[in-house]
């Protein structure tokens, strides 16, 4: 990740034709280097967002393995260009600014990080049993820090051995192209599919049926955009009936979808972000890597011991005979959530009223931070519960898919707001990155308090 900071800066200075010992100085390859990498990101989180849906009901229907690897082919594609863009003498270099935008074009149009990250959920979801998850979902993003803090202390000690720090900063991503290879021969040929073949093929014979293929492009459109739109419907209030007889509409789920929406929203800041500490510090990839493996360590460590802990000690026992435990798990997996949040918001405010000298304490407050990660997989788990809670467990699959169409969603609208707001403030506030952040995290935390924790069964019915 620290090198491609660095390729959206070498971009943006040959674009602005100026002096590589000037661009760390200049605020104009500041708002450039944001904007461009604005652009990638919101032409893939558009694509993903557009093909999550379709790719997520695929899934469903075709096995969550095929998917898996359809993504991960993606993320290969996009480091080829990486690799192809920093060539010198070629067209590729020459042109990079734009054909940079291929990248984000190929693995958008697999679903990007959005269809894996659904995926990966519902293959966990068909794994696990009923209930919250907050416990098994903190420890696949505990897995996934862990490696994201190797990565540049990896990076780190290949170019500080080699030497390529000064001469060509670039060779990770044939590092990174290499372990992604490897990581599709891994899903080709040993991941187990967790949906039965037979449940799949009686799925698809039903999804003949009931929609047979059209040849025009209208129907085909119409389609692709019933794909998109149909997830998120499960976010729409169902009316919800006790045993007395009384009717309410459930907005549980959508309350909670709506507090992951602002998450996944607030949570780019980090990209900025370091942009932000390569601006005001003057760090070089390596020292930009040693502070995104710091971050990523913390979270590793919430996810993978505190997490775990507090749900061990504090999470209440799930007995299946009694219907009014589930209720008991969705006040846990709420009030979790909405500790995880407030503390992350208060981090980010932290940062934005400290002094900009202070270095030690960006780091700290940014290790506090990252040390409340346990917002996305409580979010996600609560979910799942508030969808049992319902009597709607069968349509789990469809959550997550739902979620990852937010959180495509989230990323095409996050890149964009906050490119604008450091592209126009790094000049005089750029901590107001962080104020954005912490407002809209603040906001998620009231949005939770709205979810209602019932002291009687409920059955949820279609209206």
């Amino acid at each position: 990740m620290a090198p491609r900071v660095q390729v959206y800066n070498d971009i943006a200075c040959r674009a602005l034709d100026i002096a590589l010992d000037d661009c760390k100085l200049s605020s104009d390859v500041q708002g450039r280097a944001a904007r461009i990498q604005a652009s990638i990101t919101t032409v893939m989180s558009v694509l993903s967002a557009l093909a999550t849906g379709p790719w997520s009901h695929w899934g469903d229907f075709h096995g969550r393995k095929p998917l898996l690897f359809f993504t991960l082919s993606g993320a290969l594609s996009m480091e080829l260009v990486y690799l192809l863009v920093t060539r010198e003498n070629t067209p590729f270099y020459d042109y990079a600014e734009h054909f940079i935008m291929v990248g984000p074009v190929l693995d958008g149009l697999v679903g990007g990080l959005s269809a894996f990250n659904g995926v990966v959920h519902a293959y966990t979801s068909d794994c696990t049993a009923p209930g919250s998850r907050a416990k098994i979902f903190s420890t696949l993003q505990g897995m996934v820090f862990i490696g994201l803090a190797i990565g540049p202390w990896l990076g780190g000690l290949i170019t500080s051995s080699i030497g390529t720090e000064s001469s060509n900063p670039y060779t990770l991503f044939f590092v990174s192209s290499v372990m992604l290879a490897l990581l599709l021969c891994f899903v080709a040929l040993a991941l187990p599919e967790s949906i039965e073949k037979k449940y799949q093929h009686s799925e698809t014979d039903v999804s003949r049926r009931r929609k047979p293929l059209k040849a025009s492009i209208k129907s085909g459109f119409a389609e692709l955009l019933a794909g998109f739109l149909s997830p998120i419907s499960i976010f729409i209030p169902r009316i919800i009936t006790n045993f007395e007889g009384s009717r309410k509409r459930d907005w549980n789920l959508t309350f909670a979808g709506g507090a992951l929406f602002l998450y996944l929203i607030s949570i780019g800041v980090f990209s900025i972000k370091y942009l932000y500490a390569k601006h005001i510090y003057s760090w070089s990839s390596n020292e930009l890597g040693y502070y995104m493996s710091l971050l990523w360590i913390t979270r590793a460590i919430n996810l993978l011991v505190v997490l775990p802990l507090v749900v061990n000690y504090l999470k209440p026992k799930h007995q299946p005979s009694d219907p009014l435990s589930i209720w008991s798990e969705l006040r846990f997996d709420k009030l979790l959530a909405q500790a995880s949040l407030f503390v992350d918001a208060s981090a980010d405010a932290l940062v934005a009223i400290v002094p900009s000298s202070s270095q030690p304490a960006f780091v700290a407050f940014s290790c506090l931070s990252s040390f409340t990660s346990g917002g996305n997989p409580t979010l996600h788990s609560l979910g799942a519960v508030c969808l049992h809670a319902s009597g709607r467990s069968a349509e789990v699959g469809s959550l997550f898919g739902a979620l990852a169409v937010l959180s495509a969603v989230a990323h095409v609208i996050s890149p964009t707001l906050y490119a604008v707001t450091y592209g126009t403030t790094v000049a005089t506030f750029p901590k107001a990155i962080f104020v954005l952040a912490a407002s809209l995290l603040g906001t998620a935390v009231l949005l939770l308090g709205f979810v209602r924790i019932r002291n009687r069964v409920m059955l949820a019915t279609r209206l």
